[in-house]
């Protein structure tokens, strides 16, 4: 979220407008303007403390005449305290964060997604799930593939063994222990691969369970839990990377998915290929066989031979690498994101407020 906030806001600087941005972080409070951009921190607090001093920071904005032309919330949560205000509404969906609630909460996001002249869905995937609880958004939903920040072409990457990574938080629907298994596998099958998964969660007890049962089948060494990683750590891992793993999965009936997966789009961005689950947005990102490859993130036997195909062909990688850096460079662009967030809602010369739970805490 603090990726997509940062990128968006930029975004919509880049076309000119002036961006004011109401978030809570433990760096704050503090008012900080950067060029085009203005960061109003509310400081950390309680979730409804940080609603209610949301509201009173955009309303002290709003008396002392900053006025803009619309109000971008980027999840239908943050744009609680965007209500009272008499601006477009846009409001942004990621995917569980409209698959999954019930009851009250429901119809606490039915009324504030009414109430958006554009509701951004960052897939086809998250569209869809969005307009099966709320078909009434069809004809105001669009969707909008995340951007990311081409980086210059890699090298070759000259590795002795196969450096396969996976960077994601650690939680259920990333199927991260199944990837573990597949690679443990296959360097059990004489592959010779070294596999680090970078992120943490709360499903990091099965991942390091099946790391520590990876150990046993092929020996120590080769796989590795780096937790989180400095920007700088995280940059060399992807230029040294040769795969990219990602075999996520829905759960929850499908509310419980991944809505787009920006991890995998820095990856394809990279000129890595990658192999990604077919259920929700990564499957849309990710050609099969084109640029990458897409498996039934249930079948462990289909991981695994993606994973082996991959990593016995570096022919056939480069060649989906190449594929997928040039599908990312025409296809992941902020700036596209942001002119069809506003598309139809304001005129361009207009300023923009984001209304966000949380911000980069530097």
């Amino acid at each position: 979220m603090q990726t997509y906030v940062a990128q968006v806001a930029q975004g919509y600087a880049r076309a000119g407008r002036e961006v004011t941005v109401f978030a809570k972080s433990s760096a704050g409070p503090r008012r900080v303007a950067d060029g085009h951009v203005t960061l109003i921190d509310v400081g950390p607090a309680s979730q409804l403390r940080v609603y209610a001093r949301l509201a009173i920071a955009m309303a002290r904005a709003w008396a002392g005449g900053e006025r803009p032309g619309a109000i971008h919330a980027c999840t239908w949560r943050a744009a609680i305290p965007a209500l009272p205000f008499p601006r477009p509404l846009i409001v942004t969906v990621h995917g569980r964060e409209v698959g999954r609630p019930g009851g009250v909460a429901f119809r606490l996001m039915r009324t504030v997604l009414s109430r958006a002249a554009r509701v951004v869905a960052v897939s086809d995937a998250t569209r869809a799930l969005t307009l099966s609880r709320l078909p009434m958004l069809a004809g105001r939903c669009v969707a909008a593939w995340n951007g990311v920040v081409v980086p210059p072409p890699r090298a070759d990457t000259g590795n002795a063994a196969v450096h396969i990574i996976t960077v994601c938080r650690l939680v259920a629907r990333k199927n991260v222990a199944a990837a573990v298994r597949a690679v443990s596998d296959c360097r059990a099958g004489g592959i010779a691969i070294d596999y680090a998964v970078i992120g943490r969660g709360e499903d990091e007890p099965a991942v390091r369970e099946a790391v520590a049962d990876g150990a046993v089948i092929a020996g120590l060494g080769g796989l590795a839990m780096t937790g989180y990683v400095s920007d700088e750590e995280l940059a060399q891992r992807y230029r040294s990377a040769d795969i990219f793993l990602h075999p996520q999965i829905a759960l929850e009936g499908g509310a419980e998915m991944e809505g787009f997966g920006l991890s995998v789009a820095d990856a394809m961005a990279q000129g890595i290929p990658c192999i990604v689950g077919r259920e929700g947005g990564p499957a849309e990102l990710v050609r099969d066989g084109v640029d990458g490859l897409v498996v039934d993130g249930r079948a462990p036997a289909e991981i695994r031979a993606a994973v082996a195909l991959l990593a016995r062909d570096p022919v056939y990688r480069r060649k989906l690498g190449e594929n997928a850096r040039a599908f990312a460079v025409q296809n992941f662009c902020w700036d596209r994101h942001c002119r069809l967030a506003l598309e139809g809602v304001i005129p361009e010369a207009q300023d923009v407020a984001l209304p966000v739970r949380e911000a980069a805490t530097a």
